[in-house]
């Protein structure tokens, strides 16, 4: 149901989805190449893409980074706040968005209200760094929930091609594009490469030669480093960054807790065989399985939810799930 105030969701057709999927399967190839795989001219292809660019319904384009391989450690916190008002939330929002070692934040319902995602160079940064992320607002958090992630997989938006919803089906060609992310892992870049991912991660689409600009690079040396990246697995692939709400899709959690624990990998085999499925993770401090769905609204994640527990149901204790409702920073 549309809430007031919302805008409704722009209408999209076969071939903008189509050109969603081909870039979420890589945002690195050329708009040329993916239009001979959609049998679309060249001055369409570009027209379509402006336009989901104006409508806001592709935000940007980002790298997918093995950020472990860098070196870090990835840590999120779910916030439960009380005593707070809405002039409080937005300074606590505006004060994290602010804050260079948060990586991302969003608004969340319904038992917390703030999640929080940030980065550390070891478990024991990983903890500082959260003990002064919270010091300032403390007051105002009523309850915390902490995990810490070990294994980060990403999947195709496969929804995109119009797959039913909570159905695992083996006609759907799933490619699992995962990076680890732990404690004490080797970092493989230097600081050339670290800028260039930086301003990857600004733009995935940015041409070698704007980058060899702004870096004092030839553009010879851009793609040798870039391909080095590729072949060390750092630059994973590249996909959009998608505001979901503009075409009427929402990013949901579900967490998963088992009590039998030989049904694991056959339950994590099916859930990552769901075509609404973006993310999955192995998480310290957290859920059996994590897993981040994007649907339309609660009764498709409820359906998804179904149809997991219709085949695995007597080795769940229970799932819990989330709905992040705002992005501020990601």
């Amino acid at each position: 149901m549309q809430k007031e105030g919302e805008d409704e969701p722009v209408k999209l057709d076969r071939l903008d989805y189509r050109i969603l999927h081909e870039l979420d399967c890589d945002a690195f190839q050329s708009l040329s190449k993916i239009g001979k795989k959609l049998h679309t001219g060249r001055d369409v292809m570009h027209y379509r893409v402006k336009r989901l660019e104006e409508l806001g319904i592709i935000k940007n384009y980002a790298p997918i980074i093995d950020y472990g391989k860098m070196g870090y450690t990835v840590g999120a916190v779910y916030i439960k706040c009380h005593h707070d008002t809405p002039e409080l939330r937005a300074e606590i929002i505006e004060y994290y968005k602010n804050n260079k070692d948060v990586w991302w934040i969003f608004n969340m319902t319904p038992d917390y209200d703030i999640a929080l995602g940030w980065f550390g160079k070891s478990l024991a940064e990983l903890t500082d760094k959260r003990i002064a992320l919270l010091r300032k607002y403390k007051k105002y958090f009523r309850e915390f929930k902490f995990r810490i992630y070990n294994r980060h997989h990403h999947f195709k938006r496969d929804y995109l091609t119009h797959v039913e919803p909570g159905v695992s089906s083996a006609r759907i060609a799933r490619t699992e594009r995962s990076f680890v992310v732990s404690a004490g892992t080797e970092k493989l870049t230097d600081e050339t490469d670290d800028k260039i991912l930086k301003l990857l991660s600004e733009n995935a689409r940015l041409p070698y030669t704007e980058i060899a600009d702004r870096l004092d690079l030839s553009a010879a040396q851009v793609h040798y480093r870039i391909q080095n990246l590729k072949q060390k697995k750092i630059i994973l692939g590249a996909k959009p960054m998608l505001d979901l709400q503009k075409f009427g899709y929402g990013l949901f959690k579900l967490d998963i807790y088992l009590d039998d624990y030989s049904i694991y990998e056959d339950l994590r085999k099916f859930v990552h065989s769901l075509p609404n499925v973006v993310y999955s993770y192995d998480v310290i401090g957290g859920a059996d399985i994590e897993l981040d769905f994007e649907v339309r609204n609660f009764a498709e994640l409820s359906k998804i939810q179904d149809a997991i527990k219709s085949k695995f149901g007597q080795a769940i204790s229970h799932t819990e799930y989330y709905q992040f409702t705002k992005e501020y920073k990601l």
